[in-house]
């Protein structure tokens, strides 16, 4: 698939995804944000190229079909319109970049008799949302002996 192709489609699951039809609760505010930016910019376009009911109707409506129909003008715009495409593939890296960390040390152990576990050291490097857990779902039979669990965000 060309590039174009590709975003268009991540872009058209995105903004049809489960998340948004639930009003945007499991997503935090800056991808909201950029979320309503995305959706701003295409509006914008459809507008102008006299194309917006696809949207709408996609919208109120998402089935195959429809979510079908606005991907494909989307996709049209978007090889016509490079400064557009570029508007959506920053907005896309942008929205990337504020998934969420998960880091998870130790996660469904199971250990009989005694268990020693060193220094743990959970480093986030870079920004955005960060999930960090050591020893879940772990059970331990006997003595646990854990050194210090750091966390930095």
């Amino acid at each position: 698939m060309e590039p174009v192709t590709l975003t268009a489609a991540a872009i058209t699951t995105l903004i049809f995804s489960e998340a948004l039809k639930e009003g945007g609760k499991a997503l935090g505010k800056s991808v909201s944000e950029k979320v309503a930016q995305l959706l701003s910019a295409i509006r914008e376009k459809f507008q102008t190229v006299q194309t917006e009911g696809l949207l709408t109707r996609a919208q109120e409506n998402p089935t195959d079909k429809n979510t079908s129909k606005f991907q494909d003008e989307l996709e049209t715009q978007m090889e016509e319109d490079k400064v557009f495409a570029n508007r959506l593939e920053e907005l896309m890296t942008q929205l990337k970049s504020n998934e969420t960390i998960n880091q998870i040390v130790l996660k469904g152990v199971r250990v009989t008799g005694k268990a020693k576990v060193g220094n743990i050291d959970l480093v986030a490097t870079r920004d955005g949302s960060v999930n960090q857990e050591a020893l879940v779902d772990s059970q331990f039979s006997d003595d646990l002996d854990v050194g210090n669990v750091n966390i930095k965000a």
